[in-house]
C-alpha cells in the first residue's frame, strides 16, 4: 500500500507543480507585494488546512509578515494585505463564506486553496471570491480496496506543498528586492 500511496502523491505533487505554476508564482508576486507593501499576510485554514496555518506562522519556515485572520476584525483588514485561506475542497462552505465576507470588506488579495471537486456545486463563481484559486489537486483517496472505499486522502500534506512552493517563490521575489 505505501508503495503505491507513494506513487499517487509523487503524482498530485508534480501534477501541481505543472499545472498550477502560473497560479502560484502569480499568488506569489500578490503576497510578495503585500510584504514589501508592509501589509500582512493573513493565513486561515480549515479542518486539517490548520496545518498550513502552523506551517506559516510558527514553523522553521515562516511568512514574512504573516498572521493569523482569526486574530483580526475583518474591517481592519488594509488594500496591502493579502489573505490565504485553505480548505479540503474549494467549495467549503466556511472557505467559500470567509472569502465572501473578506471581499465584501476590503479590497485586499483572497488566495483559496483547495481540492477543485468535479461535481462541486456552488452559488458563487470561484473567480468571484478569491484573485487567485491554487487546486491542491487532492479530491479522494489515492488506494483502492476491495470494497471500493479509498484510504490515503492527501489533502493536508498537499496543501503543505502549494504552501512552500508560495513561501519559496514569494521568498525568492523578496531575495531580489531585498540586494536592490
Amino acid at each position: 500500500m505505501l508503495k503505491i500511496f507513494s506513487t499517487q502523491v509523487a503524482g498530485l505533487l508534480k501534477s501541481i507543480s505543472d499545472k498550477e505554476e502560473q497560479s502560484l508564482e502569480e499568488s506569489s508576486r500578490l503576497l510578495a507585494q503585500s510584504v514589501l507593501s508592509e501589509g500582512t499576510v493573513y493565513f486561515k485554514g480549515f479542518g486539517e488546512m490548520e496545518a498550513v496555518v502552523s506551517e506559516a506562522l510558527y514553523g522553521e519556515n515562516k511568512f514574512r509578515a504573516g498572521a493569523n485572520v482569526s486574530d483580526v476584525e475583518l474591517s481592519d483588514l488594509l488594500p496591502v494585505d493579502s489573505v490565504v485561506v485553505a480548505s479540503r475542497f474549494l467549495d467549503d462552505e466556511k472557505a467559500v463564506a470567509l472569502c465572501s465576507e473578506v471581499r465584501k470588506t476590503t479590497d485586499c488579495n483572497v488566495i483559496l486553496i483547495g481540492g477543485r471537486r468535479k461535481d462541486a456545486e456552488l452559488d458563487v463563481n470561484l473567480d468571484d471570491l478569491a484573485d487567485i484559486v491554487i487546486d491542491t489537486k487532492a479530491v479522494r483517496g489515492l488506494i483502492p480496496l476491495d470494497d471500493g472505499s479509498r484510504l490515503g486522502f492527501p489533502s493536508g500534506l498537499t496543501a503543505l506543498f502549494v504552501y512552500y512552493a508560495l513561501f519559496l517563490t514569494t521568498e525568492e521575489i523578496l531575495e531580489e528586492y531585498d540586494e536592490e
